[in-house]
């Protein structure tokens, strides 16, 4: 089933973000190699409020109170076009044992989200907002009271999943968003099978790990998934050499002849 675009066109998105980076733990990521699984979760157990604001909200259409028919069958991964963010890695892995897969954006599209067909599947260009602004609804307002009616979740609640702050416009960030055809076992997450390597093009682990856990881990990878991992440096470059404070005067010499 063809992947639907929000806020941006394939072909944009395609030429926009060559390579998407994602943020996890090293334990889900060693368990999704394990399992053969990408996992989706359900945007109502995000720690940030306003990130689930809507799917809280309650909806008066004809006078009737309402909630989003979205709420307990959406999930959502969220990916970054930035590269290199401390934050990502504190909040992401607040345990100092993150590691960041950099995906090929076509072979993510390719060998991956094109070919799942159980799932209406989304992607979307996050729209960053300033916060009194943020609840306020600018787009097709029609096709979201029909999507309400109808108790169907389409586009238009997809968009209120891409509404975030302006304080986070740093990440640059790019939501997937998956709707199920039928409900699944459990409302907290959404999983489907793939082999993650097919569109993970670099691996590099948390700059706050210590070397020796480095050499430990480039070692398990390689031994037991067949590819290298790397080490960020986001800390490495810090200078390490004493900063010399010597004031040096410089004399002037007189030109000869001169009194």
């Amino acid at each position: 089933m063809a992947v639907k675009f929000v806020n941006i066109s394939r072909e944009a998105f395609i030429k926009e973000y060559k390579r998407l980076y994602r943020f996890t733990t090293l334990e889900r990521f060693i368990e999704s190699l394990n399992s053969n699984e990408f996992v989706f979760i359900n945007p109502s157990f995000w720690p940030d409020p306003f990130e689930k604001f809507f799917l809280e909200r309650d909806f008066i259409v004809n006078d009737k109170k309402l909630k989003l028919p979205a709420k307990g069958k959406i999930f959502a991964v969220c990916v970054s076009g930035t590269i290199s963010s401390e934050a990502y890695w504190k909040v992401y892995a607040p345990k100092e044992d993150g590691i960041r897969l950099t995906f090929n954006t076509e072979k993510l599209l390719g060998n991956f989200l094109d070919n799942i067909t159980d799932a209406d599947i989304y992607i979307g260009k996050v729209n960053y907002q300033i916060t009194r602004e943020f609840h306020k609804i600018s787009f097709d307002k029609k096709g979201l009271i029909e999507e309400i009616n109808k108790g169907i979740v389409g586009e238009q609640q997809v968009r209120l999943l891409l509404k975030k702050r302006k304080s986070f416009l740093y990440e640059d960030e790019v939501r997937i968003i998956v709707v199920p055809h039928r409900k699944t076992k459990k409302d907290v997450v959404y999983k489907t099978q793939t082999d993650i390597t097919k569109f993970t093009t670099k691996y590099t682990l948390d700059p706050r790990l210590g070397e020796n856990h480095v050499d430990v881990l480039e070692e398990y990878f390689l031994d037991n998934f067949k590819f290298r991992v790397s080490h960020s440096r986001l800390y490495s470059e810090i200078q390490r050499n004493p900063i010399d404070l010597t004031i040096r005067i410089t004399r002037t010499r007189r030109p000869k002849g001169s009194h």
